[in-house]
């Protein structure tokens, strides 16, 4: 009777059915979530932007860390956007009192034709090329999303960028920014020194001839560039009591920052900060109305007075 049992619980085992295996669960590739994460994320000018930035090689990143670096843009045309790089500090006295601050680190350009992300924080007249992921703009036009939104926030059009018409000023009073060799002898007299353009092999002209006499005139701290008889104002220094007139108001070594606020309230309020050698303040002007020029004018500031401007256009 034993055997029986036993030979009925062998068959028993043996004759059962075939073996379920409890489902696994499915693993998503790092691509795969990345995908999901990037549709789910809401996109906007300002989440595109920090996550250009965030891709670079910014210089700000490297001294500041990325947690710290904060970004926006500061102004924006139809070809170029201005990005502004930022930390923020906890400027007050008591823990109970707190009073944020923003102080700018960095400044980025972005250009649409050419895709390029330069960084002009340490020298605008050579810009550091900065690498970036570019596949973060594949699906998105920053420049349309950035101008969009900018526009629809309120008090926007107040922050349009100030603008500096050069057919507006007037250099001592009597020359707009182009003129003659003979003008320049009557205003300005004869040129401390001179130097030939190949020679000192700037990245950028304004005559844009590369001819082999092209020349830089020297005068009182200011740079004057030439082409056979034309003359075009480079760079101009307030020394000497030489000055400008802009729309008839009169600018020289004596004007402080609060007089060029009335002037230029936006840029005054978002001025850049200090210059790479952290002794002058810098504040930057639109140089047409539509924006379409990539260059500005830069006016520096020394002892919170104007010190010189210059022309900047990007190589």
């Amino acid at each position: 009777m034993v055997r029986v049992v036993v030979l009925f619980l062998i068959l028993l085992i043996s004759c059962g059915g075939p073996s379920v295996k409890a489902p696994q669960p499915t693993v998503m590739g790092d691509s795969l979530r990345n995908s999901v994460v990037m549709e789910n994320e809401p996109i906007s000018c300002d989440s595109m932007v920090a996550k250009l930035v965030q891709s670079s090689n910014a210089i700000a990143l490297a001294h500041f860390g990325k947690q710290l670096i904060k970004s926006r843009i500061a102004a924006i045309t139809s070809d170029k956007a201005t990005i502004k790089l930022y930390v923020i500090n906890d400027i007050s006295e008591t823990p109970a009192e707190e009073r944020l601050v923003e102080h700018a680190v960095g400044w980025l350009e972005f250009y649409r034709q050419t895709a390029k992300l330069l960084d002009i924080t340490n020298d605008p007249e050579k810009p550091e090329v900065l690498h970036y992921d570019k596949t973060i703009l594949e699906a998105y036009d920053l420049f349309k999303m950035c101008s969009t939104e900018l526009a629809a926030k309120p008090g926007a059009h107040a922050e349009m960028p100030d603008i500096m018409l050069a057919d507006e000023i007037r250099f001592n009073g009597k020359l707009k920014r182009f003129f003659t060799m003979d003008e320049f002898a009557k205003v300005f007299g004869k040129p401390d020194s001179i130097k030939l353009l190949k020679d000192e092999a700037p990245c950028m002209t304004i005559f844009d001839t590369e001819a082999p006499d092209d020349q830089y005139l020297y005068k009182s701290g200011s740079r004057f560039e030439t082409s056979k008889d034309k003359v075009a104002v480079d760079e101009f220094w307030f020394l000497d009591e030489n000055f400008i007139t802009y729309k008839g108001i009169r600018i020289d070594a004596g004007t402080t920052m609060d007089d060029m606020q009335r002037l230029f309230p936006t840029a005054v309020k978002g001025r850049l900060g200090m210059d790479k050698e952290g002794k002058l303040w810098v504040i930057q002007l639109q140089e047409d109305e539509n924006g379409s020029s990539d260059g500005h004018i830069k006016i520096f500031f020394k002892n919170g007075r104007v010190y010189f401007m210059h022309w900047w256009f990007p190589c």
